[in-house]
């Protein structure tokens, strides 16, 4: 296979259909050539009639289908192809292509690749076929050296090192084996991840870094169709080689090649193609979400934490591959129980946490509930009901004085973990424990372990702080619960036992809530009322800072876009001056109808700023469309027609609109958010009202911040 920039002219093809046609219908008539054209995933999008009878497989050239599919010889060179499209690259020419037809004779092609901008300006890559059959015939030196390069890795190998270095430019995982599994091309980037040397690789098994290399052989020799629908990518288990564990993607293929010479025994060559991506990270996102979901299903189902223990234990070690997970909770100091020492239990439920009162002091900690997911760690589980471990003693001890997450990497070397000896019996290397909150006080403890020795993981301990806390607030509901049981039965007994007095309870208790209900009401009614201008019927200021305020913080958690309209009724004190005030609370309850109806999004407030002034918070809404908005209420506003004699600039009301627009931020605030706003509004009023103003928040930011003029009084 050759590369040659300099055999093909440069080619300049419009972008309309006809020239393209009027191009191909040329060159087709010049030569015994066919094409295809295909988008910048590869994908075919056009061929010609006959352009099959040059492919690899007839069946896989149709339009939507990737060509390399078809055309195997393009695969490993699309570092290259990509140049062409960014005309870093002119051309390229794929020479001497050879196929074995149906009566064992050869077909011989040249492959002509160029780029061009299509309709609507899409990119796209033709591809020429050329018969070059009776060139190669007519000059047996010619043939020969066909013959030698029929095969796939001979081609690659003719292209030397810049096959190499388009290999090489991957960024993913790229590994070529064998029958037998042993691999006879790696990329840079196989080496980057699992660490070895492309001389510590060459010649060895691909079991060195996955023990599926069977399950990689039988999806590379699935049929394509079944393979791109069913089987796009397979996951797999891989090993660097310093012992790290990493998830590997893999799109898989077989690539068959044929060496000798039609008259003699032609020997196949099959070789399995294997290009991945890691997904180590996305694959402990999803891992994290998993075991996140299965905590809150597992506690929205369970009455107590006693049922709900053992589930989350378990749900928690699966989710991550740890290996031991402990459950434990505050113990008196009569009940201490040393680690090693023969000293009898007392009869304590297990899984069971102190719900009757706040915690003053914890002088112990009792292991209640444990989950183990191998037989290996058995001992390290046994009689667990007899562990105790003082205050500030092993990793429950850390983690309830610190009142936070502890991660030890090597149990067997922590000075301060008293179960060394037996973690390392069981062959355990890693743990890490994390307390649970209730009542400002720490009410129980949560550890696993793993036979791995790993650093801290940050995907892990977010999601375990997300844990924490649902569990934390489960044990507040419990406690909750409790009260009101004790409550309950002390209201019991008080009846049972004065039944007059508890008649009158009753009835004051009815009283009470009837009383409660009136003031709900009235306090909701109060409510609305502090959140609803009089007038107009629409938010008022108070609430217009509460949205504005509410919105702002979840813009910047979201990195979404908030807007702020400040509009201003022109003329206004010239409108109450001619209609009367009575005339003037009209023409305000009209305009605030129509910004409301502007308004309608759950993230939207239209609010009454003061005055005559109003604003509109529109939430996830970037500058322009911000300006559809307050071009849709000019036009409803001007639809609506309200007289204004006495105006400036129209015979009806007007509004100046001033626009600011930013995305939430560390350095910004809600005040500047406002301040440009009000500078856009303004200048609306400075270039003659009645229009929209917007100013670009980073430059305005940056500007002296003035003082509003008296020349431009805001009504």
């Amino acid at each position: 296979m050759l590369y040659n920039n300099e055999m093909l002219p440069t080619l300049t093809v419009e972008s309309s259909p006809r020239s393209i046609n009027i191009l191909l219908y040329k060159l087709l008539s010049l030569r015994r050539i066919e094409y295809l054209t295909v988008d910048r995933e590869l994908k075919i999008k056009e061929i010609s009639l006959k352009v099959q009878d040059f492919a690899y497989i007839h069946e896989e050239v149709g339009e939507g289908k990737d060509v390399r599919d078809s055309f195997p010889e393009l695969i490993g060179i699309e570092g290259l192809l990509e140049d062409i499209f960014e005309e870093r690259q002119q051309d390229c020419q794929l020479k001497s292509i050879s196929r074995v037809l149906e009566d064992g004779s050869y077909l011989y092609l040249n492959l002509y690749i160029f780029g061009y901008k299509g309709q609507a300006n899409a990119d796209r890559l033709i591809i020429l076929c050329e018969d070059v059959t009776d060139s190669i015939g007519s000059q047996p030196t010619m043939l020969q050296a066909a013959n030698k390069t029929s095969m796939k890795g001979e081609h690659v190998a003719a292209a030397g090192d810049y096959i190499d270095k388009i290999i090489n430019s991957l960024g993913d995982v790229l590994f070529v084996t064998g029958t037998s599994g042993q691999i006879k091309k790696l990329n840079q980037a196989a080496q980057q991840l699992f660490g070895y040397t492309e001389s510590e690789l060459i010649g060895q098994s691909i079991s060195m870094i996955t023990a599926e290399e069977e399950l990689l052989r039988k999806v590379s020799q699935l049929p394509p169709a079944l393979k791109s629908e069913y089987w796009p990518q397979v996951k797999v288990a891989c090993q660097t080689k310093i012992g790290l564990k990493v998830i590997v993607a893999f799109s898989c293929s077989t690539f068959e090649t044929t060496t000798g010479s039609p008259d003699a025994d032609r020997e196949v060559i099959q070789d399995f193609v294997y290009i991945g991506k890691d997904i180590t990270k996305q694959q402990r996102i999803k891992k994290c979400q998993e075991a996140q979901y299965a905590v809150t299903h597992i506690l929205s189902e369970s009455s107590s934490l006693d049922s709900a223990t053992p589930k989350i234990l378990q749900a928690i070690c699966q989710s991550f591959g740890w290996d031991f997970g402990e459950l434990w909770t505050p113990a008196e100091v009569e009940k201490e129980t040393r680690l090693g020492e023969e000293i009898k239990s007392e009869k304590d439920p297990l899984w069971c946490l102190p719900l009757s009162c706040p915690i003053e002091e914890t002088p112990c900690w009792r292991r209640v509930a444990v989950w183990q997911a191998a037989e290996e760690v058995r001992q390290f589980a046994e009689n667990y009901q007899q562990i105790t471990l003082a205050a500030g003693e092993g990793l429950p001890g850390a983690v309830s004085r610190s009142g936070s997450t502890q991660w030890i990497t090597d149990l067997v070397g922590d000075r301060n973990f008293v179960r060394s000896r037996l973690a390392e019996e069981a062959g355990l290397r890693s743990g890490f424990g994390f307390p649970i909150h209730a009542r400002s006080q720490v009410v129980g403890v949560m550890t696993f372990f793993c036979r791995e020795e790993l650093p801290p993981d940050q995907d892990l301990l977010q999601i375990i702080a997300v844990v924490s806390s649902q569990l934390g607030e489960f044990v507040k509901r419990k406690y909750a619960e409790k009260e009101l049981q004790e409550a309950e039965a002390s209201i019991r007994f008080l009846y049972e036992q004065e039944k007059r007095q508890s008649e009158e309870l009753a009835r004051q208790n009815l009283a009470l809530e009837q009383a409660k209900l009136e003031l709900q009401a009235a306090n909701m009614e109060l409510q609305r009322l502090a959140s609803v201008d009089g007038l107009t019927q629409i938010p008022n200021r108070r609430c217009f800072d509460k949205k504005l305020e509410l919105e702002w913080q979840l813009m910047e958690r979201e990195k979404e876009s908030l807007s702020l309209i400040l509009c201003d009724i022109d003329f206004f004190k010239l409108y109450n001056d001619h209609y009367g005030h009575q005339g003037g609370d009209e023409c305000l309850k009209q305009v605030a109808e129509i910004l409301a109806s502007k308004a309608q999004r759950a993230g939207d407030l239209a609010a009454r700023y003061g005055g005559e002034e109003f604003a509109v918070i529109l939430s996830r809404t970037d500058v322009q469309g911000a300006k559809q908005i307050a071009e849709a209420i000019r036009s409803d506003l001007k639809a609506a027609a309200i007289f204004h004699a006495a105006s400036k600039v129209s015979n009806f009301i007007t509004l100046s609109m001033g626009i600011a627009t930013t995305v939430p931020a560390t350095g910004l605030s809600i005040e500047e958010l406002i301040g440009q706003a009000d500078r856009a509004l303004y200048r609306a009023k400075l270039e003659g009202r009645d229009r929209i103003v917007d100013l670009d928040l980073k430059i305005e930011f940056q500007r002296p911040k003035g003082v509003f003029s008296d020349d431009c009084e805001r009504s």
